[in-house]
Formats: C-alpha cells, structure tokens, sequence
C-alpha cells in the first residue's frame, strides 16, 4: 500500500431490504388518475409574491384533494393544462402569466395552518413551487433534488429556536444537510459534505466563506427555505463554490387581516429567546400591507464561557397599486454581543477521549501557564508537545473548552431589498432584484488568537430578468393520428414544444476591508485543560496567548509566519492582523460582477422536456493588504502584496427530464461551472493569483421522484458525483470528489399524521498529487509513529502527496422524523438520527464510531395559543461532532478540536397569536 493511498472499509447501514420495500410499493401504488389537475400556487417563489391570506410564500398549500383557496396574486405560475386534459399533459416549467381562479376547499385551508402548527402540509408537492431553479417550478418536474422547508418542518426541528446554525437540527428532516458547527456563525446547512450557498429571496449572499459571515445568523426573518442539493443554476449563479444552495424566503407582508403573534422559549444551559410578529393590511383594498418581526437573544451555553445576545429588527411592506405591477420591501437589522464558537472547543481529541472520556494530559517544560511566566509554546501542529511531555490519562467534564474568558465579539448588520414585478401580458414578466448588505464587526479569541475586525463591508446586488413563454403549436388544430403514431405518443408523448425562458442580466458590487488573523491556530494541543496535580494550572482563565513569548515574537516581525503580527488602526488593544495568510486573511479593496444568463425550459411533449441555461460571469478583481498601523514596513511579498485580475466564470447546465406518468418523474443534470476561492468575508486575498478564479465545481446527477397515494407519499432517489477544489488554509486549492446516492420519503395521510425519513450514502477523495505535500496533520500520530512511518515534524510539511479519503464526516446518515396531531391540537413528535464512522484525520487511527441521537417534542395547538416542549438526546447519548465537515477549509482542524454534542437537555417554547 503506497503511502497517501490508505483506503477503510465501507461497513454500510443494511439498505438493501429498504430498498427492496420501496421498489415493491412503488410497483403496487399509483395516483389518483381524476382529471381535477391541481393548480399550482406561489409558494416559494423568490420574487417576493404574496397570497390574499397574507402568508407570502408560506401560503396555505394545495393538499390532498388538489384544491386550495383562490390565490389574490396576479403572477407567474406554474402552467396548468385545461382541467378536460389529464394530469399527465403538465407544462413541465413553463410559465403562464394569469390569475388563477380555483373552486372548492381542502381541508387544509385554514390560514392559521400555514404560520407552523404541526399538521399543516409538509410534502413537497403540496407546495408545488420551488425557488431555486430561477422561474418557479413544480418540484416534481424540477431537475434536482429540492426539499421546500416551511414553517411546520423548521419549528419540528428545532432550528428556529436554536439561535444558531446548529449541525443536526435541519438533518432531521434532511439526512444530506448535516452541518459542520462553522464557528456558530454559519448562514447555510452543509449540504453533501460541504456548505451550501445562501440566497436570500434568489440574491447570493457573498461577503461570507464556507457558509460563514463572521457573525451569528439572523432566523428573526426567515419563513422558509428551499434547500436544492448541487450548486445554483444559471439565473441564481454562483460565486463560491459549493454543492448546495439555501434560498431564504423572508417574511412576507400580510395582506388578508392585521394579525400576529408574541412568542418566549427558555431552556436549560441559560437558553433565552423571545419575539413578536404583527402586520395587515394598510388599505380596505388589500393593495397595501406590511409586517414587523422581532427577535431578541440572551443565551449561554452549554460549552464554558459561551454566550449569544441578538437583537433582530425585520420590517416588509407590498404594494399592489394595479393588477401588472407589485413592489416588495423587505430589511433587517441585527445587533450581536456573542463569542465566536471556533476552533476552540476541547482539544487532544483522541480514541480514548472519545471512546472512554479520558483526556491526555501534560504539557511541555516552560509551558505558559500565565503572562508572568511567558515560556514559549513548544512543539508544532503535527508533533504536539503532549505527545512528546504526555501526563496520565484523566476524565474530563464535557463542557470544558480551551477558551478564555478574555474574548468576545461585537457586529451589526443590516439588509436591504426591494423586488419588482411588472406583469406586461399573459406571457410576459420583468422582475428586478436589489439587494443591499452591511456588517461591521469585531471579535477576539485570545486563546489560540483568532481576530477579525472589519470597520464596515458592503455588498450590492441586482438582477433584472425576463421571464416569458411561447406555445408555437397551441393554434394548429390536432391532426387525426395512425395508430403508429398513437403508440409513439404513448411511450414519447404527444408534441408541445412549449418554451419557458427566463434571461437577464445581473450585476454585483462587493466592498472589504478586513483585518483578520490565524497566527497560533496549529497550536491548539498546546493547551491542557486538565491537570491531575495542579487543577489551578489548567484554568482557562490562563489561556491568554497574546501574554506568551511565541505571540510577541511575531508582534511588529516582518518576517515572521504571513508577514507578522500588527496592530490594526482604530481596533482596541490587543486587536492584531495578519497581512499575509491567504484564504483566511486580511484584504482591501473591491470587486465587480456583471452576469449575463440564460435558463431556458422547453417541454417538447408532455412527457419530455429539456432544461438548459448558461451564464458567464465577468469578474473584475482589485485587492491589497488593508492599511497597517503607522511606521509598519511596506515590504513586497513579506507584508504588502496586491491582485488586479479580470476573470470569467462561466456556467453551463443541460437536464433532459422524462415523466412517463403523473406520479413518476425521471431527471438527468449536468452542471459545469467556474468559481472563485474568497477570503473570510467573501473578497479576494491579496496574495491570490490567476488559478484562484478558475476553480472547477461540477455535478452529475440523476434521480428520480414519485408522488403516490393522491399527493400524499412522496419518495425521491438520486445518486450524484460531485467534482470541485477545496479551500485549502495557506495551502493552494486541491481537486476533490464526493460520489453517493440518497433516498428521501414524505408521507401524509392525512391531517393528524406525517413523516419524513431519508438516507445518505457518500464517499469523498482528496486529490494532492499535484503539489509536493499532502494535507496537515495537527495531532494523532506521535513523534515514535512518525519517525517510524517517515513522517515529517516540521510544521511547514504535512503528508506526502497522494489521494486521500476525506474525513469528517460520516459516509453514512440517516433520519427520520414523525409527527401526529389529534383533533384537540395535542401530539408530538419523535426524531431519530444515526451517522456511521467519522474518521478526524487522513491515516484512519482517530475516529467517532457508530452513533444515534433521538429527539422528541410534545405541544398543543390552539387557534389562540399553542405551547411545546423540546425534548433533546432524551436517552442522553455522549455523541461527539468533528469540528469541520468533508470539504471545509476547517477539516484541518479535526486533529486539534472536537465538539461534544450537548447531553439531554428541555426547552420550551409558548406562542400567543391575535
């Protein structure tokens, strides 16, 4: 076995049985064959459209019978065929531009079911438009893997009372989406072993890197969400790479009745939250709405010395002035007292620790305890100092962490959009998107120094698009037909032709300047949290690397690792930078984008059709290191260095689709694309050069969905190979590749039961053949292994080069929630979660074994009232969390960090509604 090329064995969860059921009943199943076609809705759309109960895109779905209120938006739909025509002549994705007038009710029409209760609608074709692939679509004829998320799925998991993106809360609904915990100030759900990218109403969030912003997220303004699996198609793009998206749908103003809702949670470990939501109509004529939202934050922590203030301000107003044009406002402003959840957690995460509890303890002679001791810190990332001074072993609390109470951070943000329609004809839309976002922040962990200091970063963004349709054939009379070409039809489908485009133009601005530092992140073994002879040595109080010999060595050093360490102007003391550490480091300066697109949906018959798009996205690159303090050496590649760069990323995306029956729709995809690797806040580092905007993201898909038992089972199937180039910290980007399938399952019999269960299978490869090392090592092997199996201890060499499987993330996960409702509004609800084997580092010797999370809820809903218990780990599981997932850049850090998953712990949450 070469070295490099170390391969564990695939010990899988026993699928084939499921499987084998899920084949046998789709053989015996099938819909409902009345001609009563349902009649698709605006829901999820991300254009901003509202609905005459006042919901927006989270209005009351069409369930069961396939009927729902009338909608009170004129917009783009999905096209319907006459109700004389069978079902099975959908439009595919083309876009009819008129009101929709629909008869009769379900019994799921009740506005109050769409703010969360437990048993409105959770199955994707009940909600049967999508967001994420440009014109809104019906998710069965969408050529991707799409979960639409609403209000009912998010509060049954738990995400929005969380404060935070938190790893497994949305991978109970959705196994693909287990998160990374991304420092607590991750803005998107790790999709496929990599973070998504954030949209908010289909603008991409880009002043963030790997899903983070740098401060906490703000769920004061979310209604739902629709998660699509594999990077955004050409009307959306991408700037970043990623194997997901996240398109956040905000709240929409209400239209129909002033109403609203006051709301508390409380929980153990100091868990705080609390809110308010009102809003109606300005006008008797319902032309003119609006609604606020608050949300305010006071949480500790389960881990020490963690904590999270938010106060979140969202305000929307729509106007509908005439029956062709309608304008949406939507902003938020937050304001964050918190400490960053970094790579901080507990260290030395070896197999004893996870195994047994049992910590490895010791530290190097002349270790510093303190500021007045000041020794320097020995050892390097892949030959810690406990390895070489190792202590007894000893028993830990799980809430200890390496973090000193020294650190903190502070930042306010605030967003801005305004979306336009203009219906100019049945077959004719413009819509134009502006978005508008600012954060200024600062924060400081002193333990292994991590800083970042940003006096005010901006982004603006806007995309103008036409959206229309032709039907060339809708005038020709039908023909009579051969028999031969009735039999053709059968299997091919009778010919339509009928096109869907949705073309544009979008430009982007983009403003850094940001002050950041990673001086002693290698260092994170260093620190021993605990001391069998001396407990006082081992007190986090005393994590204080800026006091230490090593840290000051770098302090106004030009020489020293990326360009030394600074002072940043302005910042408070003890705020130091770094000019030169590539993807995680400092920057100034701007960019410009401006994207000409493309997405085109032709049903060419009623059982093909074929999605397409192209964009080609011209970048204009102009980065320097930010200012220094005054007297600070400017010195070319050792303190200061500059990228202009023009770069072009285009995207292309062809998916053929074929839906033989109602029920079944069969999809290929293929997605090609060019991104750009970006520094902590989205810009470019000054030390990037051409290669650093041509970074490969490719998927290959294929998949299949059915909708069974009159719109009430719903099962998708995909498997995927997903090509991209990680980020890699001070390293240069190397290839990658995740292959797997999955299957997901929704059911809803009826309005007191639901379920959604799914299961991921996936395998990731490292390729670093092409640069003359491998990827770091921070902690496992010691210096006997290392000398044995040649390896380097020099801190400036990792692994030999090779291929190596990813770590960090199970190849295996599966979830599975189910709720029921009884007439009186009491239930509950029980989740169970299991993930395979984690492996944290490349050569297979430290891992998280097999493990299961199960989580439960009880509640009662009133129209007035409802009240719910969260119930987390209720068997008290000692789960464990790597600190980077599959792709991230912070995978580096599995050596040095792991995260204890929380023990059992209660929360509750009372909601009063007016």
């Amino acid at each position: 076995m070469k070295r490099g090329e170390w391969k564990r064995k695939r010990r899988g969860f026993p699928l084939s049985g499921f499987l084998i059921a899920s084949a046998l009943l789709i053989g015996t199943v099938h819909a409902d064959e009345s001609d009563s076609t349902p009649v698709p809705t605006a829901s999820g759309s991300a254009t901003g459209q509202t609905t005459e109960n006042g919901q927006g895109n989270d209005q009351t779905p069409v369930s069961g019978s396939g009927k729902a209120k009338q909608s009170g938006w004129t917009g783009i739909v999905q096209q319907t065929e006459p109700e004389t025509k069978k079902k099975s002549q959908s439009s595919g994705g083309a876009v009819e531009m008129q009101e929709v007038t629909v008869s009769g009710e379900s019994e799921w029409t009740s506005p109050d079911l769409t703010s969360g209760e437990p048993n409105a609608p959770i199955l994707p074709t009940t909600a049967p438009v999508v967001s994420t692939f440009g014109t809104p679509i019906n998710v069965m004829d969408a050529p991707r893997q799409i979960t639409p998320v609403n209000q009912t799925l998010l509060r049954a998991s738990g995400a929005p009372y969380q404060g935070f993106m938190d790893p497994l809360s949305i991978s109970s609904i959705l196994p693909t989406a287990y998160t990374q915990f991304n420092w607590g100030m991750g803005n998107a759900v790790t999709i496929r072993g990599r973070q998504a990218n954030p949209y908010i109403n289909g603008i991409e969030m880009t002043m963030q890197d790997d899903a983070v912003q740098m401060f906490p997220f703000s769920w004061n303004m979310v209604e739902n969400m629709d998660i699509q699996e594999g990077p955004a198609n050409a009307v959306f793009g991408a700037t970043q790479a990623s194997s997901g998206s996240v398109n956040y749908i905000t709240k929409q103003p209400y239209f129909d009745q002033f109403r609203g809702r006051v709301w508390d949670t409380t929980g153990m470990y100091q868990q705080y939250l609390w809110g308010a939501d009102l809003g109606g109509p300005v006008d008797k004529e319902g032309k003119l709405a609006w609604r606020f939202s608050y949300m305010g934050q006071d949480q500790g922590s389960y881990y020490q010395y963690m904590y999270n203030q938010q106060q979140n301000f969202y305000f929307t107003a729509g106007w509908k002035p005439t029956d062709n044009y309608s304008v949406n406002f939507y902003g938020d402003y937050g304001m964050y007292n918190w400490y960053p959840q970094a790579f901080d957690l507990m260290n030395r995460p070896t197999n004893n620790l996870i195994q047994n509890g049992l910590y490895s303890t010791g530290v190097a002679p002349g270790f510093p305890y303190s500021v007045a001791q000041g020794g320097p810190v020995t050892g390097s990332a892949i030959n810690p100092p406990y390895n070489t001074y190792a202590g007894p072993l000893a028993g830990v609390n799980r809430r200890a962490t390496i973090y000193s109470p020294y650190g903190g951070g502070n930042a306010n943000s605030g967003m801005a959009q305004l979306v336009q329609t203009v219906q100019v004809n049945d077959d004719l839309q413009i819509v134009n998107n502006s978005l508008l976002l600012y954060t200024k922040t600062e924060w400081l962990e002193p333990q292994l120094y991590s800083e970042m200091y940003t006096p005010g970063d901006y982004e603006f963004d806007n995309r103008t698009e036409v959206r229309w349709t032709f039907d060339p054939l809708a005038s020709e009379p039908e023909k009579p037909k051969t028999k031969e070409e009735k039999g053709l039809e059968n299997v091919f489908g009778k010919l339509l032709l009928k096109s869907s485009v949705d073309t544009g133009i979008e430009w982007h601005y983009q403003y850094n300047d940001d002050y950041f530092s990673t001086t002693a992140w290698a260092a994170g073994n260093s620190w021993s949290i605990v001391n069998p002879t001396n407990p006082a040595l081992a007190n986090p109080a005393l994590f204080y690397l800026p006091g230490t010999t090593q840290f000051n060595s770098f302090v106004n050093n030009p020489k020293a690792g990326a360009g030394g360490l600074w002072h940043v102007p302005g910042a408070p003391a003890n705020y130091y930078y770094s000019p030169l550490s590539g993807s995680g480091g400092s920057t100034f300066g701007h960019y410009w984008e401006i994207s000409p697109f493309w997405q085109h949906n032709l049903q060419i018959t009623d059982k093909f059709a074929l999605y397409f798009g192209v964009r080609a996205s011209a970048y204009f690159w102009d980065y320097t290191t930010p200012q220094g303090p005054a007297g600070m050496p400017q010195i070319p590649g050792l303190t200061t260095a500059s990228v202009n760069e023009d770069s072009i990323a285009p995207l292309i995306n062809i998916s053929p689709t074929y839906k033989p029956f109602d029920w079944m729709t069969a999809y290929f995809n293929y997605n090609w694309s060019y991104v750009n690797n970006v520094g902590v806040l989205g810009g470019a580092a000054p030390n990037f050069n051409a290669a650093s905007f041509r970074l490969l993201n490719q998927l290959i898909e294929g998949g299949i969905k059915f909708n069974l038992l009159s719109d009430k089972l719903f099962i998708t199937a995909a498997g995927f190979t997903q090509e991209q180039q990680l980020n890699n910290i001070a390293l240069p980007a190397t290839p990658a590749i995740i292959t797997g399938y999955e299957v997901n399952i929704a059911y809803q019999p009826d309005k007191h039961w639901w379920v959604r269960a799914g299961y991921i299978d996936m395998h990731g490869v490292e390729d670093w053949s092409s640069i003359s090392t491998g990827p770091s090592m921070r902690q496992d092997y010691s210096t006997a292994y290392a000398l044995q199996q040649m390896y380097a201890l020099n801190t400036n060499v990792g692994l030999p080069s090779g291929v190596y499987n990813m770590i960090g993330f199970p190849e295996q996960y599966a979830s599975a929630t189910i709720t029921y409702t009884s007439d009186m509004g009491l239930g509950g609800t029980v989740q169970g979660i299991v993930m395979s084997d984690q492996y944290l580092d490349y050569l297979g010797t430290a891992k998280i074994p097999t493990q299961y999370i199960l989580n439960a809820q009880i509640f009662y809903a009133r129209p007035k009232w409802e009240a719910r218990i969260y119930i987390y780990n209720f068997t008290n599981q000692n789960y464990w969390l790597p600190a980077g997932l599959g792709s991230a850049g912070s995978r580096a850090f599995n050596e040095s960090e792991i995260v204890a998953g929380w023990p059992f712990w209660i929360e509750g949450n009372v909601v009063f509604k007016f």
